[in-house]
């Protein structure tokens, strides 16, 4: 079973409304906002070699299902090709219009869109299918819908990394009968998925699984060790919004990742393809 994640209840409306600690934001009017966005991911995110490479030449029909305020929008757009992007959030999406008004952006919910079937060669989504309490099924279903013949589903997940599964989890199911003992109510935020679990799901779906890599970012910035051990490991007085370590996260980074990048990663990258007519 994944692991089940939960936050009070009080902070979770605010989870996924990451634009609103964007405190530089106004200072970066226009295309300078996504200026910014696309310099960290292409200095930051490991994930950028393999999408170069599974987006070759131009022009290709790509959707972001949870698109956000349009970060990745900008960067497959860099690429030359023709993003979409949808989102349930109002917020994000006028924040996108705001910087960008040609971006082609829709208010809606990834587990119905109101796109016809085959209508994209890619279907991307980064850290979303995770945020469905009764699992991430319908949202791969819809994107096998959208998704041309022989098209590519590229599906980023929170990991149920060795880190979590021997401290963290423990660490949070001890939080959480501490929280129900005391009547402290809990919302569900996310599922942390195990490779077979994802792959899996993926497969119930009706795609191929054609590759998996783990999905953080290059150090001295990490995403996993960030979330799970917070200001322990954070670079005090760090630039908002970057996720840069301290000496002792560091250090704990280099000692796991040199048993392997699996080990404390934040996420699990899974390319799978639609069969082609035929196959």
């Amino acid at each position: 079973m994944p692991f089940k994640q939960y936050v009070r209840a009080e902070i979770a409306a605010q989870l996924d409304e990451t634009y609103q600690f964007e405190t530089w934001a106004d200072e970066m009017p226009g295309e300078a906002y996504f200026d910014v966005h696309v310099s960290v991911i292409e200095a930051r995110e490991t994930c950028v070699p393999l999408l170069r490479r599974l987006l070759p030449g131009r022009g290709l029909r790509i959707l972001e299902s949870g698109c956000g305020s349009g970060r990745w929008l900008a960067f497959f757009e860099r690429l030359g090709h023709r993003p979409v992007g949808i989102d349930d959030s109002s917020g994000a999406l006028r924040v996108a219009r705001q910087h960008a008004p040609r971006l082609s952006l829709v208010r809606g919910d990834a587990l119905a869109t109101p796109f016809p079937a085959a209508s994209f060669d890619v279907v991307f989504s980064s850290y979303v299918a995770e945020h469905f309490e009764d699992g991430p099924g319908a949202m791969l279903r819809e994107a096998r819908r959208l998704l041309v013949p022989g098209g590519l589903l590229i599906l980023i997940v929170p990991y149920d990394n060795l880190f979590r599964r021997l401290l963290t989890d423990r660490a949070l199911e001890a939080f959480y009968a501490w929280c129900r003992w005391r009547q402290r109510p809990l919302a569900f935020t996310e599922f942390r998925f195990s490779r077979g679990e994802v792959e899996a799901d993926i497969e119930r779906a009706g795609l191929r699984i054609e590759t998996t890599a783990p999905d953080d970012f290059h150090p001295p910035w990490a995403k996993g060790l960030s979330l799970d051990l917070g200001p322990l490991v954070r670079r005090r007085g760090a630039p908002p919004g970057t996720w840069e370590l301290n000496r002792f996260g560091r250090i704990l980074a280099r000692l796991l990742g040199s048993a392997s990048p699996w080990t404390a990663c934040a996420g699990i990258l899974c390319v799978a393809r639609v069969p082609a007519h035929g196959e």
